[in-house]
Protein backbone atom coordinates (compact mmCIF):
# COMPACT_ATOMS: atom_id res chain seq x y z
CA UNK A 1 0.00 0.00 0.00
CA UNK A 2 0.81 3.74 -0.88
CA UNK A 3 1.96 6.39 1.81
CA UNK A 4 0.39 9.24 1.72
CA UNK A 5 3.54 10.93 0.80
CA UNK A 6 4.38 8.38 -2.18
CA UNK A 7 1.16 9.07 -3.23
CA UNK A 8 1.64 12.86 -3.11
CA UNK A 9 4.87 12.21 -5.05
CA UNK A 10 3.07 10.33 -7.80
CA UNK A 11 0.76 13.03 -8.11
CA UNK A 12 3.28 15.67 -8.65
CA UNK A 13 5.04 13.52 -11.25
CA UNK A 14 2.48 12.96 -12.91
CA UNK A 15 1.21 16.86 -13.51
CA UNK A 16 5.14 17.08 -15.37
CA UNK A 17 4.35 13.79 -17.97
CA UNK A 18 1.80 15.52 -20.04
CA UNK A 19 4.00 14.11 -23.55
CA UNK A 20 5.33 16.19 -26.18
CA UNK A 21 3.47 19.93 -26.69
CA UNK A 22 5.13 21.37 -29.54
CA UNK A 23 3.69 20.01 -32.85
CA UNK A 24 7.25 18.71 -34.06
CA UNK A 25 7.18 16.64 -30.64
CA UNK A 26 3.65 15.29 -31.42
CA UNK A 27 4.73 14.60 -34.60
CA UNK A 28 7.90 12.43 -33.88
CA UNK A 29 5.81 10.83 -30.74
CA UNK A 30 3.11 9.69 -33.52
CA UNK A 31 4.94 6.53 -34.41
CA UNK A 32 5.89 5.11 -31.01
CA UNK A 33 3.52 2.90 -30.76
CA UNK A 34 4.07 1.94 -34.44
CA UNK A 35 3.17 -1.73 -35.24
CA UNK A 36 3.56 -4.02 -38.19
CA UNK A 37 2.65 -7.28 -38.91
CA UNK A 38 -0.44 -8.78 -37.74
CA UNK A 39 -0.67 -5.99 -34.82
CA UNK A 40 -0.64 -3.23 -37.67
CA UNK A 41 -4.02 -1.21 -37.91
CA UNK A 42 -3.15 -0.15 -41.28
CA UNK A 43 -0.35 -1.88 -43.60
CA UNK A 44 0.74 1.98 -44.82
CA UNK A 45 3.93 3.44 -42.91
CA UNK A 46 5.78 7.01 -42.39
CA UNK A 47 7.03 7.79 -45.90
CA UNK A 48 4.14 5.42 -48.16
CA UNK A 49 1.05 6.84 -50.05
CA UNK A 50 -2.03 5.35 -48.71
CA UNK A 51 -3.34 6.26 -52.03
CA UNK A 52 -1.01 3.87 -53.85
CA UNK A 53 -2.04 1.37 -51.82
CA UNK A 54 -6.03 1.50 -52.39
CA UNK A 55 -4.91 1.79 -56.06
CA UNK A 56 -3.20 -1.24 -56.23
CA UNK A 57 -5.87 -3.08 -54.28
CA UNK A 58 -8.35 -1.83 -56.68
CA UNK A 59 -5.92 -2.89 -59.80
CA UNK A 60 -6.15 -6.71 -58.14
CA UNK A 61 -9.87 -6.47 -57.32
CA UNK A 62 -10.21 -5.67 -60.73
CA UNK A 63 -8.05 -8.04 -62.44
CA UNK A 64 -8.81 -11.44 -60.23
CA UNK A 65 -12.72 -10.53 -59.10
CA UNK A 66 -12.92 -13.19 -55.71
CA UNK A 67 -15.64 -15.18 -55.79
CA UNK A 68 -15.45 -16.20 -52.46
CA UNK A 69 -13.41 -16.44 -48.92
CA UNK A 70 -10.93 -18.05 -50.22
CA UNK A 71 -10.31 -16.59 -53.24
CA UNK A 72 -10.63 -12.96 -51.13
CA UNK A 73 -8.42 -14.16 -48.91
CA UNK A 74 -5.76 -15.39 -51.71
CA UNK A 75 -5.61 -11.88 -53.30
CA UNK A 76 -5.45 -10.16 -50.40
CA UNK A 77 -2.22 -12.47 -49.80
CA UNK A 78 -0.88 -11.20 -53.49
CA UNK A 79 -1.60 -7.49 -52.36
CA UNK A 80 0.12 -7.83 -49.34
CA UNK A 81 3.43 -9.30 -50.38
CA UNK A 82 3.47 -7.30 -53.46
CA UNK A 83 3.40 -4.29 -50.99
CA UNK A 84 5.72 -5.87 -49.19
CA UNK A 85 8.12 -5.80 -52.09
CA UNK A 86 7.71 -2.18 -53.05
CA UNK A 87 8.75 -1.45 -49.07
CA UNK A 88 11.69 -3.73 -49.60
CA UNK A 89 12.91 -2.45 -53.00
CA UNK A 90 12.79 1.26 -51.57
CA UNK A 91 14.55 -0.11 -48.64
CA UNK A 92 16.94 -1.68 -50.94
CA UNK A 93 17.63 1.46 -52.92
CA UNK A 94 18.64 3.50 -50.11
CA UNK A 95 21.02 1.15 -48.42
CA UNK A 96 22.50 0.94 -52.27
CA UNK A 97 23.11 4.69 -51.57
CA UNK A 98 24.37 4.71 -48.45
CA UNK A 99 27.06 1.74 -48.66
CA UNK A 100 28.33 3.35 -51.89
CA UNK A 101 28.71 6.35 -50.32
CA UNK A 102 30.57 5.02 -47.61
CA UNK A 103 32.71 2.02 -48.77
CA UNK A 104 36.13 2.67 -50.12
CA UNK A 105 35.79 -0.94 -52.51
CA UNK A 106 32.32 -0.60 -54.02
CA UNK A 107 33.17 -5.23 -54.23
CA UNK A 108 32.91 -5.38 -50.64
CA UNK A 109 29.29 -4.17 -50.97
CA UNK A 110 28.19 -7.32 -51.67
CA UNK A 111 29.81 -8.99 -48.41
CA UNK A 112 27.95 -7.05 -46.67
CA UNK A 113 25.26 -8.79 -44.04
CA UNK A 114 22.95 -5.86 -44.39
CA UNK A 115 22.52 -6.79 -47.98
CA UNK A 116 22.26 -10.86 -47.15
CA UNK A 117 19.74 -10.11 -44.83
CA UNK A 118 17.84 -7.77 -47.14
CA UNK A 119 18.22 -10.21 -50.42
CA UNK A 120 16.56 -12.75 -48.28
CA UNK A 121 13.49 -11.24 -47.60
CA UNK A 122 12.89 -10.45 -50.62
CA UNK A 123 13.71 -13.72 -52.29
CA UNK A 124 10.96 -15.13 -49.36
CA UNK A 125 8.30 -12.44 -50.02
CA UNK A 126 8.68 -12.88 -54.04
CA UNK A 127 8.08 -16.70 -53.10
CA UNK A 128 4.70 -15.86 -50.95
CA UNK A 129 3.26 -14.05 -54.23
CA UNK A 130 4.19 -16.66 -56.84
CA UNK A 131 3.50 -19.29 -53.99
CA UNK A 132 -0.33 -17.41 -53.29
CA UNK A 133 -1.05 -16.76 -56.97
CA UNK A 134 -0.69 -20.54 -58.06
CA UNK A 135 -2.67 -21.25 -55.71
CA UNK A 136 -5.57 -18.99 -56.59
CA UNK A 137 -5.07 -20.31 -60.09
CA UNK A 138 -5.23 -24.16 -58.27
CA UNK A 139 -8.27 -23.09 -56.49
CA UNK A 140 -10.37 -21.46 -59.68
CA UNK A 141 -9.26 -24.65 -61.76
CA UNK A 142 -11.18 -25.99 -58.96
CA UNK A 143 -13.88 -24.12 -58.74
CA UNK A 144 -14.07 -24.35 -62.62
CA UNK A 145 -14.08 -28.31 -62.79
CA UNK A 146 -16.75 -28.55 -59.85
CA UNK A 147 -19.25 -26.68 -62.01
CA UNK A 148 -21.76 -28.96 -64.08
CA UNK A 149 -20.70 -28.94 -67.38
CA UNK A 150 -23.45 -28.18 -70.31
CA UNK A 151 -22.71 -31.63 -71.85
CA UNK A 152 -22.87 -33.41 -68.39
CA UNK A 153 -25.67 -36.30 -69.13
CA UNK A 154 -27.36 -35.22 -65.59
CA UNK A 155 -28.55 -31.89 -66.99
CA UNK A 156 -29.19 -32.99 -70.31
CA UNK A 157 -27.22 -32.83 -73.82
CA UNK A 158 -26.76 -29.54 -75.31
CA UNK A 159 -29.02 -29.42 -79.01
CA UNK A 160 -26.73 -28.62 -81.67
CA UNK A 161 -27.29 -25.57 -83.67
CA UNK A 162 -28.03 -27.15 -87.16
CA UNK A 163 -31.05 -29.01 -85.77
CA UNK A 164 -32.89 -26.21 -83.61
CA UNK A 165 -33.29 -22.09 -84.04
CA UNK A 166 -31.16 -19.69 -83.03
CA UNK A 167 -33.07 -18.21 -79.79
CA UNK A 168 -34.58 -15.00 -79.87
CA UNK A 169 -34.44 -12.26 -77.52
CA UNK A 170 -37.91 -13.18 -76.02
CA UNK A 171 -36.91 -16.92 -75.30
CA UNK A 172 -34.13 -15.42 -72.88
CA UNK A 173 -36.64 -13.92 -70.61
CA UNK A 174 -37.67 -15.60 -67.85
CA UNK A 175 -40.66 -17.23 -67.20
CA UNK A 176 -43.31 -15.24 -65.19
CA UNK A 177 -43.21 -16.60 -61.59
CA UNK A 178 -46.67 -17.26 -60.46
CA UNK A 179 -48.27 -14.82 -57.99
CA UNK A 180 -48.70 -15.91 -54.54
CA UNK A 181 -51.07 -14.42 -51.73
CA UNK A 182 -50.03 -12.65 -48.19
CA UNK A 183 -51.37 -15.67 -46.78
CA UNK A 184 -49.70 -18.52 -49.55
CA UNK A 185 -46.25 -15.92 -48.16
CA UNK A 186 -46.66 -16.40 -44.55
CA UNK A 187 -47.38 -19.86 -45.09
CA UNK A 188 -44.15 -20.43 -46.31
CA UNK A 189 -41.82 -18.76 -43.86
CA UNK A 190 -43.91 -21.17 -41.28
Amino acid sequence: MATPAQILANRQNASKSTGPRSAEGKAVSRFNALKTGIDAKSQVIRGEDAAELEALAANYEKQFQPADPLERFLVDSLINAEWQLRRLRKVEASLWEREISNAADPLAIFDSPAFNRLQRRIDAAERSYHRVLKELHRARKEAAAAQPSKDDPEIGLVPSPATHPRPTAADSLPAPRPSRSITDNLALRL
